[in-house]
């Protein structure tokens, strides 16, 4: 069996092509049930920046030897397409396909927060942790695929503890308040309305507050948890169909909802700016799918910028931590390299085991029909130290196939030495 990973991310894809193939934690038992039907029981992580979809592939499917539908990357495309209801033409060139060691050390790198676009962020660990538990309780996460996440935690804590990779990190929600405050200055005299009171709106509205801005409203659909949030930092909370009057009054929004649709059309935001056309609107969409329809930003006075217009708050970040993320990078491929090692010497145990039991059967078998022969020639010193012979010829003779098969224990050596050595079949019988 070989890992496999079939994705896109903020590398490989823009926002409009991401947000085709992103999935909300209420969407996700359904998704990895649909992937499970498509025979690529797995893991499904997918965040503003990525959708990754984890399986295993038997060897014979690996690198396009199975059918074209039958091969495993082929099975999760096919996935993609019918959840999504999406042409393969519009994503395909933007997909990337790891198999064995690639998928795990592009796993741990993400664990670890060197594939995020903001360099140490601390949200990506916990998000491969949700990702890795909802397909715990699908059951589609069992065997080698549970251990493979279960070390990428573990790799991530790692990383974090024992490089400065993570210290004074910025997240997607702080990278968003940082680019405002480039543009627009002093914020403590800004309005500002969080459109999204979950995780990222949470984030946002913190470090607003910290940031020194006093005047923060939050909006949601769910009224009361806009209200928890408003509580928590003396904010101000108005229910969902209070949002056109809070625009009005607003200079910075940022839409962090996780809806599966726009949330703030263009012809809302036009409504608002006729109300206040000299004033200008700063809007900041951390939402994948968009909160806000790009065409808002035809609206005089309005300054749309996504998710993907972060990269310059990531570029500073990792030109600030060179270093960390190069001793970063450094633990993660050794640990990449070493549960490789792991699953190949699980992979080739077997192999060896049945090997040196069928050699033993041989040797015990000519043993015995030597013993018989010579009838009680020999006394008991004599026969212990034939014993001890034979055994010694055996480990010998299979001291350089053992080490080799420890040593390179692809599925190709591993088949050839059980067709070499008729490994399965029924062994030499005691004569009557």
């Amino acid at each position: 069996m070989e890992f496999l990973v079939v994705g896109l991310n903020h590398r490989t894809a823009p926002v409009e092509v991401r947000e085709l193939l992103s999935l909300n934690k209420e969407q996700l038992p359904g998704a990895l049930n649909a992937m499970n039907a498509h025979g690529a029981p797995g893991v499904i992580l997918s965040t503003c920046n990525r959708s990754e979809f984890y399986t295993l592939e038997t060897a014979g499917e690996t690198a396009g030897d199975a059918p074209g539908p039958e091969a495993g990357a082929d099975r999760v495309k096919q996935f993609l397409v019918e959840k999504f209801g999406i042409s393969l033409l519009d994503v395909d060139r933007y997909l990337y396909v790891y198999r064995g060691y690639e998928c795990i050390h592009h796993l741990f790198r993400v664990a670890s927060s060197l594939d995020s676009m903001i360099l140490g962020e601390e949200q990506i660990i916990g998000q491969v942790r949700d990702a890795y538990e909802a397909a715990t309780t699908a059951g589609t996460a069992q065997g080698p695929l549970a251990q493979l996440f279960q070390q990428a935690l573990r790799v991530g804590r790692r990383v974090r503890r024992e490089t400065g990779i993570s210290r004074n990190a910025l997240s997607v929600s702080r990278a968003c308040v940082e680019m405002a405050r480039s543009v627009l200055g002093d914020l403590s005299n800004r309005r500002v309305l969080v459109v999204g009171a979950g995780e990222a709106g949470e984030l946002a509205a913190e470090v607003l507050s910290l940031s020194g801005v006093s005047d923060i409203t939050v909006t949601s659909r769910t009224y009361e948890r806009a209200k928890e949030l408003a509580a928590n930092l003396s904010a101000r909370a108005v229910p969902f169909d209070g949002m056109p009057k809070a625009l009005r009054e607003s200079d910075i929004v940022i839409g962090c909802t996780g809806s599966p649709g726009y949330v703030l059309q263009a012809d809302l935001i036009g409504d608002a700016m006729a109300a206040r056309p000299d004033r200008p609107l700063f809007l900041i969409d951390i939402a994948v799918p968009r909160d806000i329809d790009p065409e808002a930003a035809q609206v005089k006075n309005v300054f749309l910028n996504d998710v993907d217009d972060l990269e310059s708050a990531s570029q500073a970040s990792r030109e600030k931590k060179a270093k960390e993320a190069e001793w970063a990078e450094e633990l993660a491929t050794d640990e990449a390299q070493q549960f490789r090692q792991w699953c190949l010497d699980l992979e080739s145990l077997p192999t060896v085991i049945e090997l040196r039991n069928r050699a033993d059967r041989v040797r015990s078998f000519e043993l015995r029909k030597t013993m018989r022969k010579l009838n009680g020639k020999l006394d008991a010193e004599a026969l212990e130290s034939l014993d001890a012979m034979t055994k010694a010829i055996v480990n010998k003779l299979l001291h350089d196939p053992t080490m080799f098969l420890k040593e390179r224990k692809g599925p190709e050596e591993l088949q050839v030495a059980r067709d070499i050595f008729r490994l399965g079949e029924e062994g030499p019988k005691d004569p009557d």
